[in-house]
């Protein structure tokens, strides 16, 4: 039994597109990334190479996608089966994607405009300037408010009580200037003396000399900031530090706002390029989505007709009289319930034919016996009546014993070879050998036998028209003896005078190509009540003939795969037509 496998999933295609599907995600995260934090990174080298993906990935998809419609537009021009529903299903497909796609690419295009519009409106960049300008204006007034209390009157006095009372001079900063956070007093050796305030602004002797007298310098610990000032006493033997805190986080604060006004002023300035960037973006990696969309629906195409067109093919090849032929499906769907139908109808089918073909057979051997008991009665009456003759004269003692006995022995002879010719028939119609094929050329094989017929002066065998390049892959002996028959039938049909016309064709039948070998006579014809008889064995309309000629031509054919038919006009001749496959005709 052959047996085609129908599969339910294209495994490595589906695997393909979502490994695609995943790496386009990556990309895309990836040059979001990239994009979003830096804008000028298409220039860079990592911009470059992701660009080059971008780019390459939709050309694979594309150049896929179009290796897959030429395939499908040859197989559709040369009528494959399946070609045609494949072509409306990617349509359909095509255009839902179309439909889901295109209004979410214009919704996205303009939700970012308005974003864009939104976000680059002026008071965002006046609130960026401000709170830039706050921060710079606060550090400004802890910078002028330190340096005013160090040079004013009220520092002197702490100065006067950072020697013999430190702590009384701590007392008059809080007073005073309450946002100082650290005092610290050292000696000329910056041994320190005293300190007060919060421990996190005290600085250790070997920073003390790192600041300029008098000058407020910014000093940063981990996350805090602090502004400091150190001052000499006039007599040079005390050294006071005073440090100020800013708020927790000042510097990174004041470094994110400033960041933020540059990007947005470079960002408001390249507004227009940026939305075109980000539409290209868009672009870039939207496109292949919608490849790949196309790509799963030619892939979901052909997985969908698949088992239509192994359906097709087994119809065909059941059609062709193979019974043999099933579809083998581990699908449990629709498609998978109608292919085990088809293989159980096939097998009902098979189990008829062959019930019907042993009825034929036993009809047609009864037919055959008793056709051939007729044909060999008929010869045994005059045998009888001629021996019975012979008899009769010999017991008479007739005086014309001898000529009646020669005639009655050369009646019996003949009627002997006329029964051993029709047994001879029968046995090559029963016992035709198996055909043994080899490639031969139609016009050579044809030439052969017309050129048997040459000593008929008034019959002439038109086969000059033959195409050369047509060959066959045939017993060439069995068809020679095909043409012979026919072409004697022909000949007697016409008295031996008359024409003959040999064509060829190719024709497709199906998926397959036929060579249409055609014999036409110019005679009577066959008369309409013979049609259904021409080619039963034991029927002939010939006075010498057997009736087996055309049945053992049509054995012939269908032991190649052929099929042989014939059209008439009575009075104006009959043409046979043999169909033979060009290629593994046997």
């Amino acid at each position: 039994m052959k047996a085609r496998f129908s599969p339910t999933a294209s495994a490595p295609g589906l695997i393909s597109v979502v490994l695609l599907y995943l790496f386009l995600i990556v990309l895309v995260l990836v040059f979001a990334g990239q994009l979003l934090s830096d804008f000028t990174v298409a220039g860079t080298p990592t911009g470059r190479l992701i660009m080059v993906l971008a780019v390459s990935f939709p050309v694979f998809l594309l150049v896929t996608i179009v290796i897959h419609l030429v395939k499908l537009i040859n197989d559709r021009r040369q009528g494959r089966p399946g070609a045609s529903l494949r072509v409306r299903i990617l349509a359909f497909f095509f255009f839902v994607v179309l439909l889901a796609s295109a209004p979410q690419g214009i919704l996205a295009l303009s939700f970012l405009n308005s974003i864009m519009g939104s976000l680059f409106a002026v008071p965002t960049g006046e609130a960026l300037r401000g709170g830039l300008d706050i921060a710079l204006h606060y550090y400004d007034d802890q910078v002028s408010k330190l340096e005013a209390f160090v040079d004013g009157g009220a520092f002197r006095s702490v100065l006067a009580d950072a020697r013999t009372n430190p702590r009384r001079a701590w007392d008059t900063i809080r007073l005073v200037r309450p946002e100082i956070s650290g005092f610290q007093v050292f000696d000329e050796n910056l041994n320190e003396r005293y300190a007060a305030g919060d421990e996190r602004s005290w600085l250790r002797s070997t920073q003390v000399r790192a600041g300029r007298e008098g000058h407020v310098m910014r000093d940063s610990v981990d996350q805090d900031t602090f502004l400091r000032v150190r001052v000499t006493h006039p007599d040079g033997d005390l050294i006071v530090v005073l440090s100020v805190m800013l708020p927790e986080g000042f510097d990174q604060r004041a470094q994110n706002l400033t960041s933020a006004l540059e990007t947005f002023s470079q960002v408001d300035q390249l507004r227009g390029a940026f939305l075109q960037a980000v539409a290209l973006f868009f672009g870039l990696f939207s496109f292949p989505l919608f490849l790949l969309a196309i790509l799963v629906s030619v892939l979901l195409s052909e997985e969908i007709t698949r088992p239509i067109i192994n359906l097709e093919e087994a119809t065909r090849r059941v059609a062709e009289g193979d019974y043999s032929f099933r579809i083998l499906t581990r699908s449990n769907d629709d498609l998978g319930l109608l292919v085990r139908s088809f293989n159980s109808m096939v097998t009902e089918l098979e189990r008829s034919r062959r019930k019907i073909l042993q009825t034929e057979k036993v009809a047609a051997w009864q037919e055959i016996a008793q056709r051939l008991a007729h044909e060999i009665k008929n010869p045994l009456t005059p045998i009888k009546l001629s021996a019975q003759r012979v008899l009769k004269k010999y017991r008479s003692g007739s005086e014309d014993f001898e000529p009646v006995f020669e005639a009655a022995i050369q009646a019996i002879v003949t009627e002997v070879d006329g029964l051993n010719t029709l047994l001879s028939e029968f046995r090559n119609f029963s016992r035709l050998p198996d055909p043994v094929p080899e490639r031969v050329q139609l016009k050579s094989l044809v030439s052969e036998v017309v050129s048997t017929y040459s000593t008929w002066p008034e019959l002439v065998i038109h086969c000059s028209q033959l195409d050369e390049a047509i060959t066959l892959v045939v017993d060439a002996g069995q068809i020679k003896q095909v043409l012979a028959n026919l072409f004697t039938n022909a000949t007697e049909a016409m008295s031996g005078s008359g024409e003959i016309f040999v064509r060829a064709d190719l024709v497709k039948k199906g998926n397959s190509l036929y060579c249409r070998i055609q014999v036409q006579d110019t005679g009577p014809g066959i008369d309409g009540d013979y049609h259904d008889k021409v080619f039963n064995p034991y029927f002939t309309t010939k006075k010498q003939g057997t009736g087996l000629g055309l049945s053992i031509v049509e054995r012939i054919v269908f032991d190649h795969r052929g099929q042989i038919w014939f059209e008439t006009q009575p009075g104006s001749g009959t043409t046979f037509f043999i169909d033979l496959p060009v290629e593994d005709t046997v």
